[in-house]
């Protein structure tokens, strides 16, 4: 969805129109991650099957088990253009791990449970086989510059109107596929919550601002299912995303 979409939808509905600067001005760039077809070139972005890697490249571990791949994003794959958001690097592949083990002793908001790995130079990159066998195929990713829109009460203390009245217009927008499911950036989405997942000062006093860096629901074809079915939130600090560190992350499920 583009700015010119949110506005038909916000002039179909005479509540909405009335605060339409408002919700126009909560728009917020964020890319659109769908799944394509089988994957294809070694190091196009997907998500299952094998990580590509650098010599040396040690497959992390955890007290529990190893970790289980969940995908890489070349940042080359993603479209250029005016409304692709600022912040992530133009080139490199990212890497991402998530701890796994058969009797559920890591759990999802144990420091490092999701594991993310970042290579600016691409040019020598083979293939390494996981340790374990909870290997899924692997699907090519497509890539949609959009906007997102914070889909929860949670998210603001200003709504103009009362949230029920919007509850099921999100639910709508996911469900033509207007807002995203699985995103980079944005804002974080959850099913089940109460809360805002964003990680904060109280929580962590020595860090700099967090933001949403991927929301990912749940999906059988690489047998996630992240509390229950529901989605995976992975924030990142501000300064480390500019810096392109992507070494911490903290992750919410719900």
């Amino acid at each position: 969805m583009d700015l010119k979409t949110l506005e038909k939808h916000l002039d179909a509905s005479p509540l909405l129109q009335a605060h339409k600067p408002y919700f126009l001005n909560l728009a917020q760039p964020t890319v659109a991650i769908r799944l394509g077809k089988a994957g294809g070139e070694a190091l196009q972005s997907r998500f299952g099957g094998q990580p590509m890697v650098p010599a040396g490249f040690a497959w992390p571990e955890h007290p529990d088990g190893h970790y289980l791949f969940v995908g890489q994003i070349n940042f080359a794959d993603l479209p250029e253009g005016p409304d692709r958001p600022a912040g992530l690097p133009g080139s490199g592949l990212l890497s991402l791990f998530y701890g796994f083990d058969e009797d559920d002793a890591i759990f999802w908001r144990d420091e490092d449970y999701l594991k993310a790995f970042y290579w600016p130079d691409i040019g020598d990159m083979h293939e390494i086989q996981a340790p374990h066998r909870w290997v899924t195929d692997s699907l090519a990713l497509q890539f949609e510059n959009c906007i997102d829109l914070p889909r929860h009460e949670e998210l603001r203390q200003d709504w103009p109107v009362d949230f029920d009245e919007l509850h099921d217009w999100f639910g709508a927008l996911e469900e033509n596929g207007d807002l995203p499911r699985d995103y980079l950036l944005g804002r974080p989405s959850w099913d089940s919550l109460g809360y805002d997942p964003t990680p904060d000062l109280e929580e962590y006093p020595s860090s700099s601002h967090w933001r949403s860096l991927l929301t990912l629901q749940s999906h059988q074809e690489f047998n996630w299912c992240w509390q229950d079915g529901a989605r995976l939130m992975a924030f990142i600090e501000d300064d480390k995303l500019r810096a392109n560190d992507f070494s911490r992350l903290q992750v919410d499920c719900g």
